[in-house]
């Protein structure tokens, strides 16, 4: 008895061994596919940015037809394919082959329909139910638009998941007795590969716009899978090694930098360029050209030059920083031709490019025009802002990146023309001449051929970072001399200054030749190189090579080049505008800061901390230093920098911030949804509405409000208070008028 039923238990065992054996044999047989699939979901499922992409499919679905009807044919291709060829490498027939096939091919699914839930779980729809006043009003009404939102995602994400049980449960039928011929497979999957390469190298904008960001990342996904399962089946049937082969020259060509195309194109330097001089060289030919100048000079008041600083944030930065400019350059037509310079990072870079490409298209340096009062609809600088900058940017650049620089890293020898950051570049030029055909494109130009010391646009100066050193290295038309030891310039040096024996070494080279120069767009995508997404700009000089990437790893507010420009200018100053050259009337200088703080908390601690917590750190300390160096310089400028919403702090302060809620998230992308962007114009705030007072209490939430939901109410409260007086000082600082206590910018 006993021995009979240890045989029993033993032959059990057997078949449960014989079971697994048999089932991760079919795992391993069908591991391309399986694991391209696992990857998908995670795509689909996890990042924000393709979180923000279904809700700009929920909210704008009818201009987003073609890219949302793409989407739904690639995912169900991706599913199809990648099944297909799961049941095309199996051979055995078992119930487990149908279910992992029925597996691979719902996954992709149901990530999407993870992530169209999580979309809709965490659109901000903050004041849903308050009473009147309790909310901003326009952003009550903003929210009261989106309230339907995350139903619409959640219930979107329902019907995905029954999709993704129904496509389960068709393979799960279809892969008891099919049997494709792998090559029938294979050779369709090669011929659609290379058909993308050709088409997207062909036409890299208006292809990738119309399919869209998530059918170009999935039509790419099914060609993974197929390349990846040739490759594998290579190995497991004739012994050939071919993938491990391909990783081995593939990196080999990037060790060499065989495979790197990510020089940036460089443009002959304009012949009548003025070239790179010192910033009060280039104060003293500036100010004296100031149309206006003489208006504050009969009125013995000093003339008020801003600064501005515009952090980086990707679309969402340059949406905030294009939208702010352009729309105090609607209400005070003389804005423009009293900003000096604006130093800016990654998005920001892309705003303020954008904005100081308007203003030297349309705007004037003339004499002195009085700012307008009262609510004003938005204005002609405001709507050409909205058209060039809300469009899609991401599509081609993931189409580059998948389709072009992603094939090179193997064959070095492409047909694809530059790579994905000029096609960034060349997409905001694009942009422009779309939106002005009949007008000058200035992103177009040569960047030393922008700035010029008589004319109205400020100068744009562009922050990277240098990836050898960390040293900020800065694109712009004049050098400052006394910045910081590691800090340079992209046109005159890269400079890596420090002391030996007391004696001051300067240990440089040069970016560019004498004679070169680069397309201003080009100038704002250095800016603007954020990990991954972007590639490093590669520099090849007489003397070494270097790489430059996004301003924000080591400053993302652009404050210390601002700062550095600051203290400059505060010399002249204290020399009483003597200069060399000349002498320069009096002026006051006005740095004003365009960021989004983020929220210094501990946060959740996440898994794989051996792994990727130097990473998460290093990502981390990006907003920290932000914020640090803005508070920082602050203290130096502006030791009573205490103020309350809407008091006299706001006008008389030199370095006031204008801001975004940190508590509402915006993604780091090249795509915002409609509800983003209006999120962002709302928060700028209106100089109409501030309410200018000794003390100002916003209002209270009603009882019963969930604190987070209170708390975050006034703060929203606050930033679009706080923004709106900051515009309404800008008018009192153009003019040098006290501004009256009440609401000092309505209509008189």
């Amino acid at each position: 008895m006993t021995l009979s039923m240890n045989a029993r238990f033993e032959t059990a065992l057997r078949q449960l061994r014989d079971s697994l054996l048999g089932c991760l044999k079919l795992l391993h047989e069908a591991r391309a596919p399986l694991l391209v699939s696992i990857v998908s979901a995670a795509a689909l499922s996890l990042p924000e940015q393709v979180h923000e992409i279904f809700r700009i499919m929920a909210l704008d679905a009818k201009d987003q037809l073609g890219p949302l009807i793409f989407a739904v044919v690639a995912l169900l291709s991706l599913t199809s394919g990648l099944a297909l060829l799961g049941l095309a490498l199996i051979q055995s027939d078992s119930r487990f082959r149908s279910a992992m096939v029925a597996g691979i091919a719902s996954l992709p699914i149901l990530g999407a329909a993870v992530g169209l839930f999580l979309a809709g779980a965490r659109t901000m729809v903050a004041g849903m139910g308050q009473s009147v006043g309790a909310l901003d009003g326009s952003f009550g009404a903003l929210f009261s638009t989106a309230s339907d939102l995350p139903s619409i995602l959640k219930s979107a994400g329902l019907a995905m998941a029954l999709l993704g049980v129904m496509v389960a449960i068709i393979f799960l039928q279809v892969g008891q007795s099919f049997h494709p011929r792998f090559g029938r497979l294979a050779a369709p999957i090669c011929v659609l590969g290379v058909a993308c390469w050709v088409a997207f190298a062909l036409v890299p904008y208006w292809l990738p716009t119309l399919l869209g960001t998530v059918a170009v990342v999935l039509f790419f996904l099914l060609l993974a899978g197929g390349f990846l399962s040739i490759l594998i089946r290579l190995r497991d049937r004739r012994n050939i090694p071919a993938l491990s082969v391909i990783v081995i020259v593939a990196g080999c060509f990037a060790w060499w930098n065989v495979s790197d195309n990510h020089i940036p194109p460089k443009v002959p330097r304009p012949r009548d360029a003025i070239g790179i001089v010192p910033t009060a060289g280039a104060l003293l030919a500036w100010l004296p050209a100031r149309g206006d100048l003489d208006h504050f000079l009969s009125t013995g008041r000093p003339y008020p030059i801003f600064i501005i600083s515009a952090s980086g944030g990707g679309h969402y930065a340059a949406d905030f920083t294009a939208t702010f400019l352009a729309r105090m350059q609607d209400r005070c037509p003389s804005f423009s031709q009293h900003i000096f310079a604006i130093s800016s990072v990654s998005g920001g870079s892309v705003g303020a490019g954008v904005f100081a490409a308007l203003a030297k298209s349309f705007a004037t340096n003339g004499r002195w025009t009085e700012c307008a009062f009262g609510t004003l609809a938005p204005g002609s600088f405001e709507l050409k802002t909205r058209q060039i900058i809300d469009r899609d940017f991401l599509a081609p650049v993931m189409a580059s990146m998948l389709f072009g620089d992603l094939p090179r890293a193997f064959i070095p020898m492409s047909i694809w023309r530059g790579d994905r950051a000029e096609i960034f570049d060349t997409g905001l030029e694009r942009a422009w001449s779309e939106v002005l055909p009949d007008t000058d494109n200035p992103l177009a130009k040569p960047y030393l051929d922008f700035w010029r010391p008589d004319g109205v646009a400020p100068a744009v100066l562009a922050n990277t970072t240098q990836v050898e050193n960390g040293m900020r290295v800065v694109v712009t038309p004049f050098m400052s001399i006394d910045s910081p030891l590691q800090a340079g310039t992209l046109h005159q040096r890269t400079r890596y200054t420090h002391y030996v024996d007391g004696e001051f070494i300067d240990d440089g080279w040069e970016a560019l030749g004498a004679d070169e120069d680069i397309r201003f767009s080009t100038a704002l995508g250095l800016s603007a190189r954020f990990p991954w997404i972007m590639p490093a700009a590669r520099f090849i000089t007489s003397k070494t090579e270097f790489r430059l990437v996004d301003g924000g790893y080591i400053d993302n507010s652009g404050d210390e080049t601002a700062f550095d420009l600051v203290m400059e200018l505060q010399q002249v100053q204290q020399l009483s505008g003597e200069l060399p050259g000349g002498r320069l009337p009096p002026f006051e200088v006005h740095l004003i800061t365009l960021t989004s703080e983020g929220i210094l908390q501990p946060g959740a601690v996440e898994g794989f901390g051996d792994l990727l917590s130097p990473v998460r750190a290093l990502l981390s300390s990006r907003v920290t230093r932000a914020n640090m160096a803005t508070h920082r310089i602050r203290m130096l400028l502006n030791p009573a920098h205490g103020i309350t919403v809407g008091t006299e702090g706001h006008f008389s302060s030199p370095s006031p911030i204008v801001s975004l809620n940190a508590a509402l998230p915006l993604p780091l992308t090249w795509q915002l949804a409609r509800i983003s962007q209006q999120m962002i114009s709302v928060q700028i705030g209106d100089a109409a509405s501030c309410v200018h007072g000794p003390v100002i209490t916003l209002p209270e939430s009603p009882d019963g409000t969930p604190r987070a939901q209170a708390g975050l109410i006034q703060g929203i409260n606050g930033v679009v208070l706080a923004n709106s007086c900051i515009a309404c000082s800008i008018s009192y600082r153009l003019s040098g008028d006290p501004a009256p206590i009440g609401r000092p910018c309505a209509s008189r």
